[in-house]
């Protein structure tokens, strides 16, 4: 009886550890094919952007303008391409803010970060190109209508055909060489300076606003209210 119980136990364990085994290779390889997904889909169609661009000059420690250079508000935002949160926030409030660009009320000064991982950084780089390039609006939108792509080059340079149409071989070359890595690291090290430790943070007209208790119909009325002052 005693040697039976004791094969049973053993038959057990080892029905236990081929389950495990086998689930662990259920999420390895689930996350190799989850990752691999990422990096090869083409991004999708991005929002239209009605709002003209126009290059930007790209300097280390500063964001990219995006909007009316005479803009009555000046909404200055923090995020990362691959933050979750920041996705969430464009999707709620990016209407908004889109909105007032085009009606000439709202200029963004964008800091894209990039902490999460090495996509953040591609990202922004590309970010900082299709600026320097004149279609930073169309592309910044498309990057967070598409954030879950992990941002390999050729879904960057692909993202870039679908909002502006073929892009240039500088715009290329600018993406797959990380022309603007220097200026990447330099946006982290001015939110550093600049007391900001999380994404996505904004600020109108330099203060601070509290995005946990935001909601789009007081984002309108703060914007009114700044555009009067």
């Amino acid at each position: 009886m005693a040697a039976e119980q004791a094969a049973a136990r053993k038959r057990d364990r080892r029905i236990l550890i081929m389950m495990i085994a086998a689930f662990v290779i259920v999420v390895v390889v689930g996350g190799i094919a989850f990752q691999a997904w990422r990096t090869s889909r083409a991004p999708s169609a991005a929002p239209s952007a009605a709002a003209s661009a126009s290059p930007v000059t790209i300097t280390n420690g500063r964001p990219i303008p995006l909007g009316s250079a005479d803009a009555p508000v000046t909404i200055t935002l923090y995020e990362d391409f691959h933050c979750p949160h920041c996705a969430d926030f464009e999707e709620q409030f990016r209407p908004i803010i889109t909105k007032a660009q085009e009606a000439g009320t709202v200029r963004v000064e964008l800091y894209p970060m990039a902490f999460i991982d090495e996509g953040s950084l591609t990202a922004a780089n590309a970010m900082a190109c299709a600026a320097e390039a004149g279609f930073g609006q169309a592309y910044y939108l498309g990057l967070f209508a598409n954030h879950t792509l992990q941002w390999s080059d050729p879904q960057l340079i692909d993202l870039a055909a679908k909002v502006a149409g073929t892009p240039s071989e500088e715009f290329r070359t600018c993406v797959t060489r990380r022309a603007h890595d220097d200026w990447v690291t330099s946006i982290n090290a001015a939110a550093d300076t600049n007391g900001v430790d999380q994404t996505p943070t904004m600020l109108i007209n330099g203060k601070n606003v509290d995005i946990a208790t935001l909601t789009p119909e007081s984002l309108q009325t703060m914007i009114n209210g700044a555009s009067q002052k």
